[in-house]
């Protein structure tokens, strides 16, 4: 009789839940209220009761009935849940909290309370409560079999398994963050980081504190040079957990907006955090190093490099931050060090790539150019993850001229009065684009910024747009968009780059590849100044070859392939300035460093500006910068770089012969 009640009982509560979900809120109060008339105490009843006059809008009545199972059982983790979860969602975060903690209290594994509280304990800026909430319900995670079973088939390459688990896994839980974790990371192999970026602000929206998402979060927008958004991110991530790796993630995303300073602050506050670490201690060295020789500091920022490499003998990196200063000596036991790190194989072939490259400044400046040359060659060969193919340049640059022909340049976004006037700096590396930038910033109406990665990130915006809306590729798509359209691209690239100026007219973009994207400037900024800055080939080519850069440019491990990409970016740039006839300035090095102040007043007329005597005393501005020529910039016009090159003209037939 008495299974046959229960059974009765089940069956009843069954056809009442079913009623709430399907929103017939009256029938089931009915019911609910004839249950609780014979017996008051019924947790059930009182629970039902309450998520009922929850769904009929009726939150005071829903109160009771949860007050009411609270009092009838105060000993009951799922009364205290139930009572938390309604004022979580009346936004009643502290009475939620106590009585989660309550039902936690009685039930140390209950799962759900331990999700929902951490998000409670964020809202209160309670930081350190909300990432133990998050450790809690990760051990306590009852789809962890699930989990193991998704990496396995992620390790094992059934990517559409691992996929499906991940969307299983996020439907049951909202938001759960391993299956979050793994979706996003699937979209992001796939080149969908747009969509990454999406998976994972929903899985924090319900998870704000789990630092794997958010760091997740912030390396995905450096991808999308989402660099504002990336830093809130950075600086919430050291909120909720303080470990040096998180500080040294910060500092790496302020220097992504020109915060120099603020780099280094949280450098400085990431070695604060290591404790009888002294790898990780140097490797917090370098960043130092490098944030101070932007700022200028250059003793402080050598004494860093040296810290580094005392911590960290392996790192090629420290010796090559001296190297750059192009005019650091070395002596004979620092050529010995360099060599051993080379010559050990166990070391990551990143840092004795780096060596290297030092190792032959070194013997340059010795003058001991074979030497020299011998070095730069084994630097240039150790480089690791080079992907420059000479057929595949050539198309793309065949598609940039043939996309932006004179008929799709016609069509132009109309002049913006009122707004500042961007000045683009293109051409090759290692071609001057720095000193002009140095001299243009000295001007009281010119602001300088640094080389943004702006104009690419819209770029890759218009071409999703243009697949989207017109089922055309880049640069084909490009002709489709109208005036209007056009107009928007050149205000969202204009709203982009105010963090990085003051309400100075004109702002300097200096990013030297942006002379593949001539024909987009063109078309969505019409009021923009183009400056191409050149120089000789064989110079220009052999200061690339010495260059270690930081990431891109894979052509320039190459002396042919150094070649290949000079010739392209002149067939490029034939192109723009037949079609575009007077738009674009030609800046040739040579003739700036011979005659500065011609050069200078000519190419301030060209952008309608006075000249000031301040563009010739650039050395004197103190301005942060941040590409190879940071030392360079800093002091008066020298010409014996012009020739360099010759000294090692034997070994470099490739490139003149390409």
């Amino acid at each position: 009789v008495r299974k046959k009640l229960t059974e009765e009982n089940n069956q009843r509560y069954q056809t009442i839940a079913d009623q709430i979900k399907q929103g017939n809120t009256d029938d089931a109060i009915i019911s609910l209220k004839e249950i609780l008339s014979s017996n008051p105490d019924d947790l059930v009843a009182l629970s039902m009761s309450g998520s009922a006059y929850m769904r009929a809008g009726d939150e005071a009545e829903a109160f009771n009935c949860f007050e009411a199972a609270v009092k009838a059982d105060p000993d009951s983790f799922s009364a205290h849940g139930d009572l938390a979860f309604a004022a979580m969602k009346c936004g009643q975060s502290d009475r939620a909290i106590i009585h989660f903690e309550k039902a936690l209290e009685i039930k140390p594994d209950y799962y759900p309370a331990w999700n929902f509280i951490e998000a409670l304990y964020f809202q209160k800026r309670d930081y350190a409560a909300a990432v133990n909430a998050v450790e809690k319900s990760e051990s306590l995670d009852p789809m962890d079999e699930e989990y193991k079973e998704m990496q396995n088939a992620l390790k094992n390459g059934y990517l559409e398994n691992a996929e499906k688990m991940a969307r299983s896994m996020i439907a049951r839980h909202p938001g759960h963050p391993r299956g979050s974790f793994m979706l996003a990371h699937l979209a992001s192999r796939a080149g969908a980081h747009e969509e990454c970026t999406k998976i994972l602000r929903y899985a924090l929206q319900h998870h704000p504190a789990n630092a794997m998402l958010r760091k997740t979060l912030i390396q995905n927008l450096e991808r999308l040079g989402e660099f504002i958004l990336a830093v809130d991110e950075a600086e919430g991530l050291v909120k909720l957990d303080s470990d040096y790796r998180n500080w040294v993630l910060l500092s790496k995303v302020y220097g992504h907006i020109g915060s120099y300073e603020k780099q280094l602050s949280a450098a400085e506050e990431a070695a604060k955090k290591i404790e009888n670490n002294t790898k990780e201690l140097g490797k917090v060295d370098l960043l130092r190093g490098h944030a101070l020789k932007i700022l200028g500091r250059r003793s402080e920022s050598e004494q860093a490099y040296h810290d580094c490499i005392i911590r960290t003998p392996g790192n090629g990196a420290g010796w090559w931050g001296l190297a750059d200063f192009k005019d650091y000596t070395f002596n004979q036991n620092d050529k010995l060090s360099m060599q051993k790190i080379i010559e050990n194989k166990s070391h990551n072939p990143s840092q004795r790539c780096q060596a290297a490259f030092a190792l032959a400044k070194a013997f340059e400046s010795d003058n001991e150019f074979n030497e020299s040359f011998s070095w730069y060659k084994k630097a240039n060969n150790l480089r690791p993850n080079l992907n420059f193919n000479q057929k595949d340049h050539k198309k793309f640059c065949e598609r940039i001229i043939d996309g932006f022909d004179s008929d799709t340049l016609k069509n132009q976004a109309e002049k913006q009065d009122n707004m500042p006037t961007p000045i683009f700096i293109i051409g090759m590396p290692r071609s001057g684009s720095t000193l002009i930038e140095q001299i243009l910033s000295s001007h009281s109406q010119i602001e300088g910024t640094m080389e943004l990665m702006t104009l690419p990130n819209l770029e890759r915006k218009i071409i999703i747009s243009g697949g989207q809306n017109f089922d055309k590729k880049y640069p084909e798509s490009f002709r489709y968009f109208n005036e209007e359209q056009l107009a928007d691209f050149g205000r969202e690239y204009l709203n982009q780059t105010s963090v990085y100026r003051s309400d100075k007219p004109y702002f300097i973009d200096k990013l030297p590849p942006n002379f593949e994207r001539v024909g987009l400037i063109h078309k969505i900024l019409p009021n923009a100044i183009i400056i191409d800055a050149r120089r000789h080939p064989m110079a220009c080519g052999f200061s690339i070859y010495k260059q270690h850069f930081a990431g891109g440019h894979e052509y320039s491990y190459n002396l042919e392939n150094i070649g290949y990409y000079y010739n392209s970016y002149l067939g490029v740039m034939d192109h723009f300035n037949d079609a575009l006839n007077d738009r674009i300035f030609l800046m040739q090095y040579e003739e700036n460093v011979r005659d500065t102040e011609t050069m200078t007043r000519q190419l301030l007329d060209y952008i309608e500006l006075d000249f000031e005597q301040a563009c010739l005393e650039f050395y004197k501005n103190k301005r942060a910068v941040r590409t190879a020529s940071s030392e360079q910039v800093r002091q008066p016009i020298y010409t014996k770089s012009i020739s360099a090159w010759k000294k090692y003209e034997r070994n470099l037939e490739p490139l003149k012969r390409t």
